[in-house]
């Protein structure tokens, strides 16, 4: 009696599922259509946007689903926190969660003068030199002071000044350059 029911009862789902048109299969799985499947093969892969100088919160947003790794650095051409420098090329396509590297910029290298004034003057300019600076030396005799004694500078020790900045050096001496021609007239 009870497989009878169980019967009747499947008979009567069968034949309401013709009436409305509906086929079994789509019930419980309905296959998606080409355009689904396309959609669903362009969202693994993502086209790399243009990075550079936005800020790292802007760069996050425009990059949704690809991680960004971070490393900061000075330059002198780039705006503080802006992004200067990116591992894969704006327009290029990229599987989503492939990581990308960033850089920031810190801005401008600011770096402390050093107190030279004690060295002689060759050696003074090679330890500005060193540390990124360029050194313009004025030659000036003063009374009281050795040749190649360091006069004054500017700026002073102690200052900070961006990477490549000049500083002037003002050294108890003849311009050796002088000094061969006077060697000459004599």
């Amino acid at each position: 009696m009870k497989l009878k029911k169980l019967c009747c009862f499947f008979i009567c789902i069968l034949s309401i599922l013709s009436l409305s048109s509906c086929k079994f299969p789509e019930l419980f799985y309905k296959t998606p259509s080409i355009k689904e499947v396309q959609q669903k093969e362009i969202q693994t892969k993502v086209v790399m946007p243009d990075l550079s100088g936005l800020t790292y919160s802007q760069a996050v947003e425009k990059t949704e689903n690809i991680p960004l790794i971070v490393t900061k650095q000075y330059n002198d051409k780039v705006k503080k926190n802006k992004i200067s420098w990116q591992s894969v090329k704006a327009g290029e396509e990229i599987s989503i969660g492939t990581p990308v590297n960033i850089v920031i910029s810190k801005g401008i290298q600011l770096i402390e003068i050093p107190k030279v004034s004690n060295m002689d003057y060759l050696a003074a300019q090679n330890v500005l030199e060193s540390l990124g600076f360029k050194v313009k030396i004025i030659y000036q005799h003063k009374w009281g002071s050795e040749s190649g004694d360091i006069i004054s500078m500017s700026p002073q020790n102690g200052k900070k000044k961006p990477y490549g900045s000049t500083i002037k050096m003002t050294v108890d001496a003849v311009n050796p350059k002088e000094r061969v021609s006077e060697e000459k007239t004599q």
